[in-house]
């Protein structure tokens, strides 16, 4: 990409980060790079010593040069993602876009697959991909058991691969996952999900790279990358015949929007999820919304439902 070569490490893996974990398209990733490489120029120091008022200083520049005001939205959104995202890494103690308002911006929900493509999906993982490699056979059940294993828990595909060995309890159905700012969580799975993984474990496993700690492993025994997950979900994705763009956090957003519909209460969810701010899972209360009013109507006492019954007197 043109407009990245001169880009600073920080905006670098900013934008690997949409291209690999959000699967963001070529014209989002190239506007995203001009924009913070705009700010980056403009504030003339390192990016991760930006405050609020460096931000306003900015959004201010934009109004006098008569900027177009959905391109001054998406730079607010391209600055929010960013510091966002370097919060999340633990690279500032503070956003400074926290309080900055996105013009006319509505809030973007995260995109869910339907139960009918997640079950073809897993069918898909079921038949295997056509690796042209003597161990296909053992690909294939790598394969199924991460994607078993993604959609049974709703981790993080950075926390997928680099799960270990000895942190998958299979006989009681649990994991053990390092997730964001180094907090450990303990994630239960569904017995399908442990069945494909005991298989994966004691058949292909040994075959890859026995002394490795890494529980899933490229065909050379070395630890998958978040861009090599992706191109295997792609894979996968082409042979079950889903349609548009497909990337890893999907799959999250999936398990807990399906969570949510079946009656989960936000607090577990945001415990699966690793969540430190209920706010963050509460966007799934957008995606699901029928279920909020099942819930209302089962449990408000004009709500019709047959929970809580009149008090006779």
């Amino acid at each position: 990409m043109d407009a990245s070569h001169q880009a600073s490490p920080l905006i670098h893996a900013f934008i690997d980060h949409l291209r690999i974990d959000k699967g963001s398209s070529k014209h989002t990733l190239l506007a995203y790079q001009r924009d913070l490489k705009q700010f980056e120029t403009h504030f003339a120091k390192p990016l991760n010593n930006a405050q609020e008022n460096d931000i306003q200083s900015f959004l201010k520049k934009l109004k006098a040069d008569e900027q177009k005001s959905t391109s001054v939205s998406r730079k607010v959104s391209a600055l929010k993602q960013f510091y966002k995202f370097l919060m999340r890494e633990e690279l500032i103690k503070e956003d400074p876009t926290l309080f900055i308002e996105t013009p006319g911006k509505t809030q973007r929900l995260p995109k869910a697959l339907s139960p009918e493509a997640m079950s073809e999906l897993l069918k898909a993982a079921d038949r295997g991909v056509a690796y042209e490699s003597k161990l296909k056979a053992v690909l294939n059940l790598r394969d199924q058991a991460m994607l078993y294993l993604l959609y049974a828990t709703g981790v993080r595909v950075s926390e997928l691969i680099t799960i270990e060995v000895s942190k998958c309890d299979i006989e009681a159905s649990r994991v053990r996952v390092l997730g964001k700012r180094s907090k450990e969580r303990i994630i239960p799975f569904a017995p399908l999900a442990g069945e494909i993984l005991y298989r994966y474990v004691r058949e292909a496993r040994p075959l890859l790279q026995p002394d490795s700690e890494i529980l899933f492993l490229g065909e050379r025994g070395q630890p998958l990358t978040r861009q090599a997950f992706w191109k295997i979900l792609r894979k996968l994705a082409a042979l079950a015949g889903i349609q548009g763009s497909l990337h890893p956090h999907m799959l999250r957003h999936t398990f807990a929007t399906d969570l949510l519909r079946s009656g989960m209460n936000l607090r577990s969810l945001q415990m699966l999820l690793g969540h430190a701010d209920l706010q963050t899972t509460e966007i799934y209360t957008h995606v699901a919304p029928e279920k909020l009013k099942e819930v209302m109507d089962q449990y408000h006492p004009r709500g019709g439902g047959s929970q809580k019954k009149p008090v006779k007197d």
